[in-house]
């Protein structure tokens, strides 16, 4: 031992005979997660575990809306279809049909990587314009109610104008996403995105589908928006955009006919103004808890496009303001999970064209959902646009089944951690 100002302390032999006497061996300071779970660390958070619990989410709120407007659609069209065909099942049946087509293709939408609509934006266009031409080509267009919007093939009948809405949000999510260092130009960040769609526009209008052709551009302007394309010019271009619409909104007579219905329904309430009134009419015996599943009466030859365009005035009237709300709520619930599979593909991976894409998707099926529920409350007017996954149509049960798909896929993140 050796003493160093008094105190004394093992000398280096001593130290090298502490180390070979494990039985002396002080105990090890050494901490371990398991001695303190309270401390650990929580596991870290995969970008897909956050993006997959909302895209879970979306598909069980699709899946209940379409088996919800099955239910809707049977109980609204049985005695249309009696009286049009001799068979109460007929369109129930082809609906179930679409339906189960469709839910296939929302699988292969799953399924494909979403970066591959990069590769064939500029394809998905020309082959929308090809279609909507198709459409005026006699012996393959057929007109209907006065409007020339399907292709008639071999017993099969297909709306051109669902597949072209979300040709043109695809395309203008490619343009935003490549031509984004140029955006504070006017041609990358304004021109281009409603030049190039420009035929399909035209196309649409000469059907003519105004509804249709309102929704692309509402989308255009939020993607825009989204973009980060500069203010001034988003002004200009929706007071131009504005500008047009009130044109074509007053310009034609059809058109011009349906905005003074829709400011006074009265006015002609056996002509132009019977569809709104019957609505309301339903709407108003719905009440609270509604007159009970298959009750209705408006369906019974009284409400126009009952199990189509205005199947949420049967909704109203069968199951009253409970099911009004319950239908808003999962439209409201999918807008939300779309749009945050939207942001979170931009916060955490910063993937511009996913971002876009996923909004343009859900801006699309929300804004058209809501402008149906409005036309049917007559806070619009009418529009011609189907209530997404719940009115009959075959094709755009089709084609939304088969966006949700890619909205799903973008959700489905890999690899980052936060």
């Amino acid at each position: 031992m050796s003493t160093i100002e008094g105190i004394e302390g093992p000398t280096p032999k001593d130290e090298s005979n502490l180390r070979n006497r494990p039985d002396l061996a002080l105990p090890s300071l050494a901490i371990h997660d398991e001695d303190f779970p309270q401390f650990r660390a929580p596991p870290a958070v995969s970008v897909q575990t956050r993006d997959q619990g909302y895209a879970v989410g979306l598909f069980f709120i699709v899946l209940g809306m379409v088996l919800f407007g099955l239910i809707m659609v049977y109980s609204s069209s049985f005695i249309y279809a009696q009286e049009k065909t001799g068979d109460g099942f007929s369109l129930i049946r082809k609906q179930l049909v679409y339906a189960c087509f469709g839910f296939v293709a929302l699988w292969g939408g799953y399924r494909i990587p979403y970066q591959f609509w990069k590769r064939v934006a500029y394809a998905g266009l020309g082959l929308a314009i090809l279609l909507l031409v198709l459409v005026f080509v006699p012996g393959i267009g057929m007109k209907v109610g006065g409007a020339q919007r399907w292709i008639h093939l071999g017993g099969f009948q297909f709306q051109p104008g669902e597949f072209a809405k979300f040709a043109v949000i695809f395309f203008i999510a490619h343009q935003l996403d490549r031509k984004h260092e140029r955006i504070d130009r006017i041609t990358a960040g304004i021109l281009s995105h409603f030049v190039t769609p420009l035929p399909i526009f035209l196309l649409l209008l000469l059907q003519p589908d105004f509804g249709t052709t309102v929704i692309i551009t509402l989308v255009i302007f939020c993607l825009m928006f989204l973009a980060g394309v500069p203010s001034k010019y988003l002004s200009v271009a929706l007071l131009s955009g504005a500008a047009v619409g009130g044109w074509l909104a007053i310009g034609t007579g059809y058109r011009r006919m349906r905005l003074m219905t829709f400011v006074d329904p009265w006015s002609d309430p056996g002509g132009k103004g019977f569809q709104i009134l019957q609505s309301f009419v339903g709407l108003h015996n719905g009440r609270i808890w509604g007159v009970g599943l298959g009750n209705g009466k408006e369906k019974l030859l009284y409400l126009p496009e009952a199990h189509n365009d205005f199947i949420f005035s049967v909704i109203g009237e069968e199951l009253g303001f409970i099911g009004i709300v319950g239908v808003v709520a999962a439209y409201l619930y999918f807008i939300y999970s779309g749009l945050r599979i939207a942001s979170d593909c931009h916060k955490l991976t910063e993937d511009r064209f996913g971002m876009l894409l996923a909004a343009g998707i859900t801006l699309a099926l929300g804004l058209q959902g809501f402008v149906n529920i409005s036309v049917a409350l007559g806070l619009v007017p009418t529009k011609g646009l189907t209530l997404p996954f719940m009115s009959y149509g075959g094709s755009a049960l089709l084609v939304d089944l088969f966006v949700v798909g890619v909205l799903l896929n973008v959700g489905k993140r890999r690899g980052a951690h936060v």
